[in-house]
C-alpha cells in the first residue's frame, strides 16, 4: 500500500514538475518576444524620428503688412517630432505614417497592407512580429482622406502597441493628460485631438469609413460622441476627418476599445 502511494505521490511530482516547467518556459518566450518586440520598435524609431521638442514647436508663419498696421506673426503648430519617411519607406513601402502620443509607449510606424491580417503578427519589413504593426484598415486610403481612417492595434500584456489606450476608459484623469495625438504622414502632419472613446462590437458601426451624405456623418458623429466614456470640448463636424484607433478590449467577446480623434492638419 505505501509502496502504491509513494509511487502515485511520485507520478503526482512529475506531473505537476512538468506542468510548472513548461508553464514558466511559455512565460519566459513570451516576455522574451515583448522584449524582442519593444528593441526592435525602439531601434526603428531612433533611426526614423526625432524628438524636437516636447510640447508641439511654433514657428513663425509669413506674413504680410497692410497700412500702419503692425508687424506681427501668427505662430503655426508643428509636429513635436519629426518623421524620415525616406528611411522608413525604404524599409517597407506599406508605411503610411506615424502615430505619437507624449508620455506613453505610442510612438510607432502604421502601415496599410492588402488586408486587415497580413501585419496582425508581423513587424514591418515582413518578418514575425508578436505584437504585429499597427495597420490601417486596408479600406481606407492611405492619405487618411477618407471621413473616418481606422487604424487597428493589439492589446499587449506588457502595455505597448495600443494598450494604453484602455486608460481613456479607466483612469478618470487620463484624458486631461493625453487630450491629443499626433499622426505625421509623408504628405502632411495632423494633431489628434480626441474627442470619444467606449467599448463597441468588433462589427459595429463604429467602423464605418464612409457616408452618403452629410446629415448620415453627423449623425454617427453624434453617437459617437454619446458612447464616450469622457466628456470633451471637441466640435467635430461633416467637414472633418477622423481618426478611429482600435484594439481588443475584453468585456465580451470580440469586444474593441476604440477611441476616436478629429485630425487637424499642423505644419
Amino acid at each position: 500500500m505505501k509502496k502504491s502511494v509513494t509511487f502515485l505521490l511520485l507520478i503526482l511530482v512529475v506531473i505537476f514538475g512538468v506542468v510548472f516547467g513548461f508553464s514558466a518556459y511559455k512565460l519566459y518566450s513570451i516576455m522574451h518576444e515583448y522584449k524582442v518586440s519593444e528593441r526592435r520598435y525602439d531601434s526603428v524609431a531612433n533611426a526614423a524620428t526625432s524628438t524636437a521638442a516636447p510640447a508641439p514647436a511654433a514657428t513663425m508663419a509669413p506674413f504680410e503688412v497692410q497700412g500702419d498696421q503692425e508687424e506681427t506673426a501668427a505662430p503655426v503648430e508643428t509636429s513635436p517630432i519629426s518623421v524620415d519617411f525616406d528611411n522608413l519607406l525604404a524599409q517597407c513601402s506599406d508605411i503610411v505614417g506615424w502615430i505619437y502620443c507624449e508620455d506613453t509607449v505610442i510612438n510607432y510606424p502604421m502601415v496599410r497592407g492588402a488586408d486587415n491580417d497580413y501585419y496582425l503578427h508581423r513587424f514591418i519589413d515582413g518578418s514575425y512580429n508578436g505584437g504585429g504593426t499597427l495597420f490601417m484598415d486596408f479600406k481606407n486610403d492611405r492619405d487618411f482622406s477618407d471621413p473616418n481612417s481606422i487604424v487597428y492595434g493589439h492589446h499587449m500584456n506588457d502595455g505597448s502597441m495600443f494598450a494604453s489606450l484602455k486608460k481613456y476608459q479607466t483612469d478618470p484623469e487620463y484624458y486631461s493628460k493625453h487630450p491629443t495625438l499626433y499622426v505625421n504622414t509623408p504628405t502632411q502632419n495632423y494633431r489628434v485631438d480626441v474627442f470619444a472613446g467606449f467599448v463597441c462590437d468588433a462589427d459595429s458601426d463604429t467602423y464605418t469609413i464612409g457616408f452618403p451624405d452629410d446629415a448620415s456623418y453627423q449623425s454617427w458623429i453624434d453617437r459617437m460622441v454619446s458612447h464616450s466614456d469622457f466628456k470633451t470640448d471637441v466640435q467635430v463636424t461633416p467637414d472633418d476627418h477622423i481618426i478611429t484607433l482600435s484594439t481588443c478590449s475584453y468585456e465580451w467577446y470580440d469586444a474593441r476599445y476604440v477611441v476616436l480623434g478629429k485630425l487637424v492638419p499642423i505644419g
